[in-house]
């Protein structure tokens, strides 16, 4: 039967980094009919390898996917921000006579690098206390 066999997505990254997600599969028997890619259930990638061109990108806020680089169930993202934070879904289904889907999903955390920083100073402007004398 179909099953997907890895879905590499990291658990976290820093704004601005790009990164490739991956989505491995066994056919077994079966011939593949689609790939497709989700960030919180819109589609943002799909393989279809009987059409003409067979990858295709739908805009998603936050999904900055490269098509030139991406195949099959690899997909490069050029660069991340807040917005690509989300859960990440592959899905792969199968052709005639089984039209079988499975799918599998993680979920991706986007942390802004100034953002410890800005914390840390907040924190540090309460811990200096000013007297006059009177």
């Amino acid at each position: 039967a179909l099953r997907i066999t890895n879905l590499s997505i990291p658990h976290s990254i820093h704004s601005g980094e790009s990164i490739w997600i991956n989505c491995s599969y066994d056919l077994e028997t079966d011939q593949l009919y689609s790939i497709k890619w989700y960030k919180n259930d819109i589609e943002f990638y799909r393989y279809l390898p009987s059409d003409v061109p067979n990858a295709q990108t739908y805009e998603s806020s936050g999904i900055y996917a490269d098509l030139l680089r991406s195949s099959f169930g690899n997909v490069y993202l050029t660069k991340s921000d807040l917005n690509t934070e989300g859960v990440f879904r592959c899905e792969v289904s199968a052709e005639a006579p089984s039209f079988q889907t499975v799918k599998k999903e993680k979920e991706l955390k986007v942390y802004c690098k100034y953002q410890r920083y800005s914390e840390a100073m907040q924190s540090k402007v309460y811990k200096y206390y000013y007297f006059t004398s009177l």
